[in-house]
C-alpha cells in the first residue's frame, strides 16, 4: 500500500477498498483527505489526469492565460456541437484534468455570491444545511483569510472579521484594483461594495484571491500536499487513470473498471483492472465526466442507454440532463500606453526576463500579481426587469431573480486582451470581461458511444431561451456604459474587440439591441462554470439524480459529489461551491463511518 502517494496498478490489482473516489478535482481532493482521517478505514482516490507538482506553472499566478493555451497535458478540451443560436459555432470547454481539478487551471477568484443563491439551493433540497447561515460556518473553516489591504483601497474594501476565517487549507487574500475601474462602475450608479464575500455582492468592489505569496492556493496543496499524504497512511492515489464503469448487484454499487492509460501504453494486449469497493463509490469526475460514468454503468436515461447497447442497471431521466453555465464575452480597448499591461510581459523577451528573475528571487512582481489581481462589478440591471422577457417568465422565477442581494451580471477588469490580436509589446490594452449570469438555458450532456474513450456529446444550448439573450444584451449594454463615462476619458482610446461602435462618441443606450445580439452570437463563449448534470433534489422530482445526502436515487453505496450536483446556478464562481460540496458530503459519510470504525476498531 501507498501511503497517501502514487501508486501504480501492479500495487493496487487485486485490492478491495473500503471507499473508492473516482476523480481527484476540487471536490474529490477534500473529500478523499477527509475519508483517510476516519481509523481502520482505506480509501483509493483515482484521478484521469496527471499528479501535483509535476508542472510548475500551476502555481504561478501570472501564467494563467499561458497555462489555458499551451499546458494541454492538463486540460481536457471538451468540443460542443454547434450552438444553433450562436450562429452554429463549436465551443471548447476547458477542465482541469490534474489533481486538484479546476482549480488548478481556473483565476483564483473566491466569489462566493449572495446568500440567496444557498437559501435558495436548502429550498430546493429541503435541507436547511445548504442555507446560507448553515453553509457561512464552513465557508470561514476552509479558508485561511488574510485581511490587510493593499495600500490606496481602503475607500474600496472594508470586510468583517466575522464574515471570514482564519485557519483553514484555502488561502484568499485582496490584491491591488484599479481605481479607474471604481470611479468609472460609480459614476453609472452602481454602489460600492466593501466585501463581495460577505452574503451581499452587489455592487463594485476588490475581488479576493486563492492566491498567497505570489503562489496560486488551490485544492492539491490545501489538501493533498506532500505532508498531508504522509500523515494518511490508508490513501493510496491513482494518477493517469480513468474510471470506465462502476459494478452494480442487485442495486448496490460493488466497485469500478479502471482504465489506466500508461499501463495501456506499454501492454500487449487490451485490459482493464476491476477493483471492489467494501463500503461505497463516490463520483467526483465533474459536470461532464460523472454523468458519462453513470451512463456507462447503466444508469442514465433509458433512450439514451438502449440507443447505445448498454445493459439498463436503473432508469435515471435527469441523468445529462439540466446543464447550467455562466457563459463570457468580452469588450476590449486600446488605453495609453503608459498602463502596464499583461500582454506587454510576454511579448517583450526583456521585460519577460525580468518578471521570472523577480518572481523566483522573491515571488512578487508581475507574474505574481497579473492574472490574479482584480476589481470586479455585480450590477443590478435595471433595464433587465423592465423588459419583454422578464415579464413573460413564472413568477417563482421573477421572486429568485428580484432578490435585492442577486447581481444580474459580472464584469471584471482584465489586464491586456483576451482576444483582440495585440502583437506589439509597446501597446497597452484593457478587457472588460462578462460573465452572463442567471442564465435559463439548459442544456445536455451525453454519451457519443458506448467507448469510455470517446468524449461525451456536450450540448451547453447557450441563448436558447429569449430571457438569455436579454440578459447577454443588457450586460453587453452596462459595460460599455462603464467604458463610456468620464471616469475613463483620456484612457480609453479606441474599442479594438466589441460592437462596432465609437466607444467616445456613441452612447450606449441608443445602441440596437440587434447589433449587440449580432456580436454576442459571434464571440459569446463558455463561462467555466458548469453544473447540473446530475443535480440534487426531492424524490418526488424525476429530473433529480441524487439526494440532498448525494445519495443516487434507486441504488445502495454510491454518491455524487462535485458540481454536477448544483441545483441552479449560482451567482459566483463555482470552486467555492465545489469545496462546499467536497466538505458537505464527507461530513455525511463521517457521521455514519466514524462511528462504525472505531466500534470495531474496539472488538
Amino acid at each position: 500500500m501507498h501511503s497517501g502517494s502514487q501508486a501504480d496498478l501492479n500495487s493496487i490489482h487485486g485490492h478491495a477498498y473500503d471507499f473508492i473516489i473516482c476523480g481527484g478535482g476540487t471536490s474529490g481532493c477534500v473529500i478523499a483527505s477527509r475519508l483517510a482521517r476516519i481509523p481502520n478505514i482505506s480509501v483509493l482516490l483515482v484521478e484521469s489526469g496527471r499528479d501535483a507538482g509535476l508542472s510548475p506553472d500551476v502555481l504561478i499566478p501570472g501564467n494563467y492565460v499561458k497555462q489555458l493555451q499551451e499546458d494541454k497535458a492538463g486540460l481536457w478540451e471538451l468540443e460542443t456541437v454547434p450552438q444553433r443560436h450562436l450562429k452554429d459555432r463549436k465551443l471548447v470547454f476547458l477542465r482541469g484534468k490534474q489533481l486538484g481539478g479546476s482549480s488548478a487551471v481556473n483565476y483564483m477568484a473566491l466569489a462566493r455570491g449572495p446568500a440567496a443563491d444557498y437559501d435558495e439551493w436548502a429550498r430546493l433540497t429541503g435541507n436547511d444545511g445548504w442555507k446560507w447561515e448553515s453553509v457561512l460556518p464552513l465557508m470561514k473553516e476552509l479558508e485561511d483569510f488574510d485581511p490587510r489591504l493593499p495600500p490606496g483601497v481602503e475607500d474600496f474594501a472594508r470586510p468583517k472579521p466575522s464574515d471570514h476565517g482564519r485557519s483553514g487549507q484555502v488561502k484568499p487574500e485582496m490584491v491591488p484594483g484599479v481605481e479607474t475601474f471604481f470611479k468609472a462602475c460609480v459614476e453609472t450608479g452602481m454602489p460600492v461594495c466593501l466585501d463581495n464575500n460577505s452574503g451581499n455582492p452587489v455592487g463594485v468592489g476588490l475581488a479576493q484571491f486563492n492566491v498567497r505569496r505570489g503562489e496560486r492556493s488551490y485544492a492539491a496543496n490545501a489538501f493533498l500536499d506532500h505532508s498531508s499524504r504522509t500523515r494518511l497512511p490508508n490513501l493510496t492515489i491513482m494518477t493517469d487513470t480513468e474510471c470506465d464503469k462502476i459494478y452494480c448487484a442487485d442495486g448496490t454499487a460493488t466497485g469500478v473498471e479502471l482504465y489506466h492509460k500508461p499501463t495501456q501504453e506499454t501492454a500487449d494486449c487490451f485490459f482493464k483492472v476491476y477493483i471492489r469497493c467494501r463500503r461505497e463509490v463516490v463520483l467526483c469526475a465533474g459536470t461532464f465526466g460523472s454523468p458519462k460514468i453513470l451512463m456507462l454503468s447503466g444508469i442514465g436515461p433509458l433512450d439514451v442507454l438502449n440507443r447505445h447497447g448498454i445493459l439498463p442497471v436503473l432508469n435515471s431521466p435527469g441523468c445529462g440532463r439540466n446543464m447550467l453555465d455562466h457563459s463570457i464575452i468580452t469588450c476590449e480597448y486600446k488605453v495609453d500606453d503608459k498602463i502596464p499591461a499583461h500582454n506587454q510581459i510576454f511579448l517583450d523577451p526583456d521585460l519577460h526576463k525580468q518578471a521570472k528573475a523577480q518572481y523566483a528571487d522573491s515571488r512578487t512582481g508581475p507574474l505574481a500579481m497579473y492574472g490574479s489581481s482584480g476589481t470586479v462589478a455585480f450590477p443590478r440591471i435595471q433595464r433587465l426587469f423592465e423588459s419583454k422577457e422578464f415579464a413573460d417568465l413564472d413568477g417563482q422565477t421573477q421572486k429568485f431573480l428580484l432578490d435585492s442581494t442577486r447581481p444580474s451580471a459580472e464584469i471584471w477588469l482584465g489586464s491586456g486582451p483576451s482576444f483582440y490580436p495585440a502583437n506589439d509589446p509597446t501597446k497597452s490594452y484593457i478587457t472588460h470581461e462578462m460573465l452572463i449570469q442567471n442564465n435559463l438555458s439548459k442544456g445536455t450532456v451525453t454519451l457519443r458511444s458506448r467507448d469510455p474513450r470517446d468524449p461525451p456529446l456536450v450540448d451547453p444550448n447557450f441563448l436558447s431561451h429569449p430571457f438569455d439573450k436579454r440578459i447577454a444584451i443588457e450586460t453587453v449594454r452596462t459595460a460599455l456604459k462603464v467604458a463610456n463615462t468620464a471616469a475613463y476619458r483620456g484612457t480609453i482610446e479606441r474599442i479594438v474587440h466589441g460592437p462596432r461602435i465609437d466607444i467616445n462618441s456613441t452612447k450606449p443606450d441608443s445602441i440596437r439591441d440587434e447589433e449587440l445580439l449580432d456580436f454576442i452570437q459571434d464571440h459569446l463563449d463558455q463561462g467555466y462554470h458548469s453544473m447540473g448534470t446530475c443535480k440534487m433534489g426531492a424524490r418526488e422530482d424525476p429530473t433529480a439524480v441524487v439526494d440532498d445526502r448525494f445519495r443516487v436515487f434507486g441504488m445502495r453505496n454510491l454518491r455524487v459529489a462535485d458540481l454536477s450536483v448544483c441545483p441552479i446556478l449560482t451567482c459566483n464562481h463555482t470552486q467555492i461551491n465545489a469545496y462546499l460540496i467536497g466538505i458537505r458530503c464527507a461530513q455525511e459519510m463521517e457521521k455514519y463511518y466514524k462511528g462504525t470504525t472505531e466500534r470495531a476498531g474496539r472488538l
